[in-house]
């Protein structure tokens, strides 16, 4: 089956350069408070996301090379509010292994206004479309501190984004079927493609405590990674700060940049799912 690809054009600069002016803080941070110190840390909270997507089907003879806009075609809401949860142990002074879940989820339903291409077959305007996108990601990450001070926290990474990816299309309108020339009722048209795909992760982290309520965070990660027929690619950036209320109770805020792509190369067909947001997040912290 064609892949799905959907692609997001936004101008990530601005925070590289607030990353890495944090990062550079931080490295030039004098130590006076508290230890980093806590075993176990639990996050919850929600973020806001600007979403511009596209799905493009392709074919490795070039014959095929369709592209859908979700937005303008599809309908598909452009911010979208996302949920996670996010857990972290400290297993020894300078170890620690955390683990992030997030569901993705996005529907949309339309009457369209234009004629579009969907695994070769043409949806006519006028055709009732739902469409869903779905997304569960668990990210799995091991972190060594390699400079620890009684206020600053400085770490390289390793892990492991796992992806599981299923979009859906239902019409209900008229239909021009791949190998016809003629236009017929379908009240049931449906299409979909899943994708499953796991990309290790290399990364930068620091911490920095302010004073003993308001902490910062900075975090930078990448991989460019081909293994048989798939080939991935991340990149993502995020900027954290937190006030502890209690000393183990806290409330954060965040700015991420992500890029994912995967591509598997079949052999008719690239199964491709790319997609970049910018967020804003505001999540709970428990520790101890």
């Amino acid at each position: 089956m064609p892949g799905l690809f959907l692609t997001r054009k936004t101008d990530i600069d601005y925070h590289r350069g607030c990353f890495f002016s944090l990062f550079i803080f931080c490295i030039t941070a004098l130590p006076v408070q508290a230890e980093f110190d806590e075993t176990y840390r639990l996050e919850v909270g929600g973020s806001l996301v600007s979403f511009d997507s596209k799905i493009r089907i392709n074919s490795r003879d070039d014959s095929i090379d369709k592209e859908i806009d979700f937005e303008d075609t599809l309908g598909f809401d452009t911010e979208v509010q996302i949920g996670f949860m996010q857990g972290s142990w400290r297993m020894g002074n300078r170890h620690r292994l955390s683990l992030l879940y997030m569901p993705i989820r996005r529907t949309s339903e339309i009457t369209t206004r234009q004629d579009f291409v969907v695994n070769d077959n043409i949806i006519k305007a006028g055709a009732y479309v739902g469409a869903s996108f779905k997304t569960q990601v668990f990210d799995i990450e091991y972190i060594y501190s390699y400079y620890k001070r009684p206020n600053l926290e400085l770490g390289v990474s390793a892990g492991i984004y796992w992806m599981n990816s299923l979009s859906e299309l239902n019409a209900a309108g008229n239909v021009i079927l791949e190998g016809s020339d003629t236009e017929e009722f379908r009240s049931d048209y449906k299409a979909n493609q899943r994708l499953v795909a796991p990309l290790p992760l290399l990364g930068l982290s620091a911490s920095y405590e302010i004073n003993p309520q308001w902490l910062v965070h900075a975090n930078a990660r990448y991989f460019d990674i081909t293994v048989s027929d798939v080939e991935g690619r991340i990149v993502s950036f995020s900027l954290k700060t937190e006030y502890f209320f209690t000393s183990h109770l806290a409330l954060g805020a965040s700015l991420t940049s992500f890029d994912v792509n995967v591509k598997h190369n079949g052999v008719v067909f690239f199964n491709t799912l790319q997609y970049q947001y910018d967020g804003l997040q505001a999540y709970l912290v428990l520790k101890y």
